[in-house]
């Protein structure tokens, strides 16, 4: 039923929508509101996408969440005059020497005009941070720590400066050269060019030779797709500067932080994007003096005076922009249990993580609609002492994996096979559930080889069949499914105003309430960490982009059924009993000696709720 306070006999969709627009969670109405979602497509559809346009533009700084790892950030409190009142541990470490206070002052100043200002700031050693000055009413949102929030409400006009500096954090730089499987070398190398003034400087900081270096380098941006040293910095930052929507363009970036003209800043960001001032010059159409010149400029204006240089700071100076832009920033949550692998394979970057060990039975499970790569820490013990070794990859379009160029699915189980080359796994048993299901099972049709067996758990239903468009009008997610079906183009709109709703709050409760019609989903929920992981999971799933869970959706819109020709010896199929639905043996019993098994007393949240039974089934499979 729609919620009580909305005026229930005359209100439509659409006015739903917007009278929810207006209190800052659009995404609210498809929970109280969704049975009137239907008659609007059919008798306004007009008003119906205008309201969802308008949705799907809600400002980011309302309603969006970014994801930014601890280690990368300093906050200091600043009184009026920009005099230091108190300071974190990063932010002390980082400016030692001492610190630059005239662009503190600068900042400070704009800030109290605007309410925020971001520039760079300066140690004693000439070394530059990005940083953003705030008042204390917009930086409500910043992750700050306890004793920097308890200066910042002291008593007088008082300012917290953010400082963003992942290049100086080892732990960042470590786990993004660990993502690209580099050696101990390239990895040290790697990491020293991050602030080495040139290759010879960063050989002779580690202790190696020129031509050892220079074939460390050569061999370290193969694995990250990099094509020089610069292009190999800008992809090391991009992982060390979290999760975070579409940073700002450089250009605007360059022009208003750092004054550069737009002549400049047009050459400088493409400067920084890994062209060479040749490329920049053809692609602009002007002569290479120029663009040499143009960069000279910027290089002046930023304090830098290398390329490699030019791209770390303009990574963190947008990105920090982003982070400031958004409604709150969320620190990263660690996942001990398991390793960030990122295989750059040909002009494709897929993520993943890979849970060990090396020597276990790889079992390859799909992430759901929502959730990313992590799994349940229980899951994944219960599937090692079964001897496995899980690796979750993310599909095209979500999270840090690109988006898919061409047909989604076919896309999907390119990237799974890239996986597995990468890590030299030639079979593997894959474990599908919900929206993963067809991206599973076209792996499974493609490289019939590659798959030992296959489990599915609460899988998709086939589109086309009659028992999904039975129970389609029944449920919140069958209207909405019903809804893509006959209006696809609606797809990516509910999409993007969904990933503009990542705010820790609003994803709370839309979770609740998603959930809550099956007693053991809500159950579940509250048990310690379960909806913090949940929450947290899908801010850093749909922090860049949307695109892969609507490119998903706008797949299964065009009549999906289970394919012929599925690879694996044996498949298992199990279902939540609250989610059965009749006539399972029919719909998916061509699947190669299919067993179906049926789990009482679980739903949706089965990975956090029966994680022995999930792995028990994995292993008989």
């Amino acid at each position: 039923m729609m919620n009580d306070v909305l005026k229930p006999a005359t209100a439509t969709f659409p006015e739903v929508l917007r009278d929810r627009l207006a209190e800052g969670r659009p995404a609210q109405a498809i929970l109280d509101a969704w049975p009137l979602m239907e008659r609007a497509l059919l008798r306004e559809p007009e008003a119906m996408r205008a309201a969802l346009e308008e949705s799907a533009r809600f400002a980011p700084s309302e309603g969006s969440a970014t994801v930014a790892p601890r280690s990368a950030l300093g906050f200091a409190v600043l009184d009026g005059d920009g005099a230091l009142l108190h300071a974190d541990r990063a932010f002390q470490d980082w400016f030692s020497d001492g610190v630059e206070t005239l662009m503190i002052r600068r900042l400070v100043r704009l800030a109290q005009k605007d309410g925020q200002a971001s520039g760079l700031i300066g140690g004693a050693n000439g070394a530059s941070v990005a940083a953003c000055a705030g008042m204390r009413e917009v930086a409500a949102g910043w992750p700050m720590p306890a004793d920097c929030r308890a200066a910042l409400n002291g008593p007088g006009r008082r300012i917290i400066l953010l400082c963003f500096a992942p290049s100086r954090a080892g732990d960042l730089s470590a786990r993004a050269t660990a993502a690209f499987g580099f050696t101990p070398l390239e990895a040290r190398l790697a990491e020293a060019l991050l602030d080495a003034a040139n290759l010879e400087a960063a050989a002779a900081r580690i202790g190696v030779g020129r031509e050892t270096a220079r074939e460390a380098l050569k061999k370290a941006m193969k694995k990250a797709g990099a094509r020089r040293s610069p292009d190999l910095i800008r992809r090391l930052m991009d992982l060390m500067c979290g999760d975070h929507p579409e940073p700002p363009d450089i250009e605007e970036v360059l022009a208003s932080n750092f004054g550069a003209t737009a002549a400049e800043a047009k050459a400088a960001a493409r400067f920084a994007q890994g062209l060479t001032a040749r490329e920049v010059a053809e692609g602009l159409g002007v002569k290479e003096a120029t663009v040499r010149g143009q960069l000279k400029a910027v290089f002046a204006k930023t304090g830098v005076n290398k390329a490699k240089d030019l791209v770390r700071l303009a990574a963190e100076t947008s990105t920090l922009a982003a982070l400031t832009g958004t409604a709150e920033t969320v620190l990263e949550p660690p996942d001990p249990h398991g390793r960030l692998r990122v295989v750059a394979s040909g002009d494709r970057r897929i993520a993943l993580t890979d849970y060990g060990p090396r020597s276990g039975k790889p079992v390859v499970v799909m992430h759901g609609a929502a959730t990313g790569r992590r799994l349940p820490p229980e899951l994944v013990r219960a599937l090692q002492k079964h001897g496995y070794r899980p690796i979750v990859p993310q599909r095209p379009g979500f999270g840090l994996t690109d988006v898919a160029r061409g047909d989604f699915l076919a896309q999907g189980s390119d990237d799974m096979a890239r996986v597995l080359d990468a890590l030299k796994i030639d079979r593997t048993k894959v474990l599908v559930r919900d929206a993963s299901t067809p991206t599973g099972l076209k792996f499974a049709v493609e490289h019939p080889d590659r798959i030992s067996a296959g489990i599915a758990v609460n899988p998709k239903w086939p589109t086309d069949s009659l028992e999904y468009r039975v129970r389609l009008p029944q449920s919140m997610m069958g209207v909405m499914a019903r809804s893509f079906k006959t209006n696809p183009q609606l797809v990516g709109l509910l999409a993007e105003m969904l990933r503009r709703q990542t705010r820790t709050d609003l994803l709370e409760t839309t979770m609740r309430q998603s959930l809550a019609a099956l007693p053991m989903d809500a159950a579940t929920l509250e048990l310690p960490g379960v909806l913090d992981a949940l929450v947290r999971d899908a801010q850093g799933m749909f922090a860049r982009t949307s695109a892969g869970f609507a490119a998903e959706h706008r797949a299964l819109t065009d009549g999906w059924r289970v394919p012929d020709g599925v690879g694996g010896e044996r498949w298992t199929l199990a279902e939540c009993a609250p989610l059965a639905l009749s006539g399972v043996e029919k719909a998916w019993g061509g699947l190669p000696n299919v067993r179906f098994k049926l789990i009482p007393d679980a739903g949706m949240l089965v990975y956090f709720s029966h994680p022995q039974v999930i792995a028990d089934i994995v292993a008989d499979a």
